[in-house]
């Protein structure tokens, strides 16, 4: 019985550390308008995009326009930011006819003890079929 016991401590106590662990986040991003082959296509005029992340218990939120091309970190702008205890966030970026983007829109989530960093790929799409004459 002494055995069914302490085999019984052990499985309890192994399952309080468990539980202080720090889990792995799960985090989904997304954008309206949806990507498309690697990009996500905003139409040309003016407009929004929107990136909507699920995440678990972030403290820190941030999206940074980069352009394209080598080195270009240094060139970016901080388009939104959210702190406090986040899991569900909507980041609304407005753009203007005049605005020329092919971009990347980095994405940088900080919890308790973990960070993730994901980019989103973002250009005009192009009116097929319009010509001048």
């Amino acid at each position: 019985m002494k055995r069914v016991e302490m085999i019984l401590c052990l499985f309890m106590l192994s399952g309080l550390f468990e539980s202080n662990a720090q889990s792995t986040p799960v985090t989904t991003i997304e954008t309206i308008p949806a990507p498309e082959g690697g990009w996500t296509y905003i139409p040309e005029g003016r407009g929004e995009m929107i990136i909507h992340v699920e995440t678990s218990n972030a403290k820190e939120i941030k999206v940074w326009r980069v352009p394209t091309g080598t080195q270009q970190w240094e060139n970016r702008q901080l388009v939104c930011a959210a702190f406090g205890n986040i899991t569900s966030w909507n980041c609304v970026w407005k753009y203007n006819e005049d605005d020329t983007i092919h971009d990347h829109f980095v994405i940088w989530i900080v919890g308790e003890g973990w960070e993730f960093k994901d980019s989103i790929n973002v250009t005009r799409k192009r009116l097929l079929g319009k010509t001048s004459i």
